[in-house]
């Protein structure tokens, strides 16, 4: 079996689509049926189904990628450790948040293509749960992380540096005018919170509920830049890291709520699975942030 088939198949996993594969590869689409055919004549199983425009794993199919991952894993970090270029080749996989990667990753990524032009570097921003899950499963070499420290022994921890988090509004609110704002004077205010399952919205929820306010109306935004953009139009009040809001509040488009409460913060971290060799790239990704952070 040529060992092309497996990367086909992890490909058509990802997009879900003959055509989205066939460009990233560079096959003709009917060579990538062939290659799922191929695959699916040697297991004896369907692999695929569709489902409206996209192409989803059949149960056997979901076994088969658990082990493709394995296997294509093994393959990359064989390639790696004969290769002796020192322009590395392949690709890096970096799951990250939407803030991380707006305000504090690309200086580092920039600096990693620098020194490895020839290198593939996918960086896929999503929600912490998901990136965690994603080291698990080996869609990512590494992650960073926004969020309370992580414990776990499958996987290994890097803290960054610690995020603060501050509660903000526009400049026109009427908080703006103000010296010092009760917790309770929230309650009746507008609340605009990121999608269900964001670190710093749990940390805000919990706050709420600690001192006893309900928040009664809310607006909720998948996007940073969004919950950003409805705060500085005075559509409601909003807890998020200090990091991507700095510049609005030095340049007055936002200001940072003076409330009396304990200080808020998560840190920022990297995670990647225990075990796994970490090629040249990827070590050089992770000092590249622990060096920048030391700077900072």
């Amino acid at each position: 079996m040529d060992i092309n088939y497996l990367y086909t198949f992890k490909e058509v996993a990802k997009w879900g689509s003959y055509t989205r594969t066939g460009e990233e590869l560079g096959y003709a689409q009917s060579s990538v049926t062939t290659h799922i055919k191929k695959l699916e004549d040697h297991y004896g199983q369907k692999l695929f189904e569709r489902t409206g425009q996209k192409m989803k794993l059949t149960q056997p199919g979901e076994e088969l990628l658990y082990y493709v991952n394995q296997v294509t894993e093994l393959l990359n970090e064989a390639k790696e450790r004969l290769t002796t270029n020192e322009d590395a080749r392949g690709t890096v996989s970096i799951g990250t948040v939407e803030s991380l990667a707006a305000y504090f990753i690309t200086p580092y990524i920039r600096e990693l293509k620098k020194q490895h032009p020839s290198l593939k570097i996918m960086l896929e921003a999503g929600l912490c749960p998901n990136l965690t899950q994603g080291i698990i499963d080996g869609k990512y070499d590494v992650a960073i992380l926004l969020d309370r420290l992580q414990t776990s022994s499958s996987l290994e921890v890097i803290p960054i540096r610690k995020e603060n988090m501050v509660m903000i509004a526009s400049s026109s609110h009427s908080f703006s005018k103000r010296t010092s704002v009760l917790m309770e004077e929230f309650e009746g205010e507008t609340i605009i919170l990121t999608e269900s399952g964001c670190p710093y919205r749990t940390l805000l929820e919990e706050m709420m509920r600690s001192s006893g306010i309900h928040m009664q109306s809310v607006i909720s935004f998948s996007s940073l830049e969004a919950i950003k953009q409805c705060v500085a139009d005075n559509l409601g009040i909003a807890l998020v890291p200090e990091i991507a809001v700095k510049q609005e509040m030095e340049s007055g488009k936002l200001i940072k709520i003076p409330f009396d409460h304990e200080e808020f913060y998560l840190y920022s971290q990297l995670i990647f699975k225990k075990k796994k060799w970490l090629t040249a790239p990827i070590q050089q990704f992770i000092s590249l942030v622990q060096e920048g952070y030391q700077k900072y």
